[in-house]
């Protein structure tokens, strides 16, 4: 797959002469976009490599939500890397609702549970008819959203979150994300979450110019 889109990278520029600052390449983690950022370079040379755009969804979304703060002023909240400390947070308010003191599986599984609902973009109804066998899992996971918002901090899953919104609430933003990449190719489409297909269906709704592998 990777491959393949490489491959049409190169045809982009060099035989139809798209402008490389004008496509967008987003795959699933960062040393996805460094493997094809090389394999591009192998094939096409650096300086083409280094003219394209190689980006994680988490990566965009960070620099949507810094352009927002240009625009409107709007100071972001502090993106938490620390998963000892957010696993911290889901301990103590596990214990706090249900009056038990959860085993580490206990806040993989919440872990796991909170990224799914943000991911998939569920409802609040949504959450309360989850089935996923986490006692008080949606008072949990509101608690654990608003201990993020009360010291202005979010998740990796907040960050694709509040860019979604920010491109749905702005715009202005919107439209000079859409300017800025006219072409936008995803690698590994199949492990993209709901949230990460709807900004990039809000990216490509302008132009239409959308590869999907």
């Amino acid at each position: 797959k990777t491959t393949v889109l490489v491959a049409r990278l190169g045809y982009m520029v060099l035989c139809s002469g798209i402008d490389p600052r004008t496509i967008l390449t987003t795959t699933y983690t960062v040393a996805a976009t460094k493997d094809m950022r090389e394999r591009c370079s192998a094939l096409f040379g650096q300086q083409l490599a280094d003219a394209l755009e190689f980006r994680t969804i988490n990566g965009l979304s960070a620099r949507i939500i810094r352009r927002c703060e240009q625009r409107v002023g709007m100071q972001a909240f502090e993106l938490v890397t620390d998963e000892h400390f957010l696993n911290e947070i889901v301990g103590q308010i596990y214990h706090a609702i249900t009056k038990e003191y959860p085993t580490e599986s206990d806040i993989k599984s919440v872990r796991t549970a909170i990224t799914y609902a943000k991911n998939m973009m569920l409802a609040e109804t949504e959450i309360d008819n989850l089935k996923n066998g986490i006692p008080h899992f949606p008072e949990i996971y509101r608690a654990y959203n608003t201990a993020l918002r009360s010291q202005s901090r979010m998740d990796y899953d907040d960050q694709m979150v509040y860019a979604y919104r920010i491109l749905r609430k702005y715009p202005a933003i919107l439209r000079a994300a859409q300017s800025a990449y006219r072409y936008i190719c995803v690698d590994e489409a199949q492990d993209t979450s709901r949230i990460q297909h709807e900004i990039i269906r809000l990216l490509a709704g302008a132009h239409g110019n959308l590869f999907m592998v």
